[in-house]
């Protein structure tokens, strides 16, 4: 199984949006994907919350009683989602995910076939965002084309650097990809530019273009795969997944 972390420390990047498109993406090439919630807010499970109904899935299917699968929720054939826990409730900020707890079942869901985990990290590294660096092999880094990306980033790479430290073989740097790119804003042209020329090969090919009907899909708890498959953020995403699952061209 490959295990990917989507992790940033700055909020509105579009991380949660990454993470379930990657997600979905890999679930519709064949692979049996899982997406795993460990941000509070729960932005992830509600981006995703419209899906089962659309596919025609039915809550309670038959599965074995000793199955990993019981504790996630499906969403496609090949999609599940172990929902975070504050989808029903309000997190207090002194819980801490029980990762032992985790990583028994990130185990027990390899074993019963699943491909890959992607894992939605809080937009800061708490508690919550520390057990995703810990659960996953890799990380991919959403950064937005702005100003300011290289600085946040800078600080994230540390992060990963201190955590690979502290946990041999998980967090790894898969890449850094940039999102909400405007390629009419010079500033972005700039930015991209000073992307590619500090992290070379760390930086992926892949764009994501800013395209407000994510905003529209994500509002009925869908992707745009399932949303509006002709959508420019769907093709971004479809190329994200490709480089993704099979490395550059």
């Amino acid at each position: 199984m490959r295990s990917i972390a989507l992790a940033n420390q700055k909020g509105g990047v579009g991380k949660t949006t990454t993470a379930v498109h990657l997600a979905h993406g890999l679930a519709l090439t064949g692979d049996c994907t899982v997406i795993l919630d460990l941000d509070p807010q729960a932005n992830a499970t509600l981006g995703v919350q419209g899906m089962a109904e659309r596919n025609g899935i039915e809550t309670g299917e038959d599965l074995d009683a000793d199955s990993a699968f019981q504790a996630l929720q499906r969403l496609d054939d090949q999609l599940w989602i172990l929902p975070s826990p504050g989808v029903h409730r309000n997190i207090d900020r002194r819980t801490v995910p029980d990762t032992k707890k985790l990583a028994a079942l990130c185990s027990q869901l390899q074993d019963e076939g699943v491909e890959w985990l992607i894992v939605d990290c809080p937009p800061r590294m708490d508690a919550w965002g520390w057990a995703g660096l810990e659960l996953c092999q890799q990380v991919l880094l959403p950064v937005q084309a702005e100003f300011f990306a290289m600085h946040g980033l800078s600080q994230m790479i540390q992060t990963l650097e201190s955590a690979r430290r502290q946990f041999p073989g998980r967090a790894e740097l898969l890449g850094v990809v940039a999102t909400m790119v405007d390629a009419r804003e010079e500033i972005t042209r700039e930015v991209l530019d000073d992307l590619r020329s500090n992290l070379g090969p760390r930086m992926l090919d892949s764009l994501v273009y800013r395209d407000l009907i994510l905003v529209e899909a994500a509002s009925h708890g869908l992707t745009l795969f399932d949303y509006r498959i002709d959508a420019k953020g769907s093709l971004c995403y479809g190329a994200l997944v490709r480089e993704v699952k099979h490395g550059r061209a």
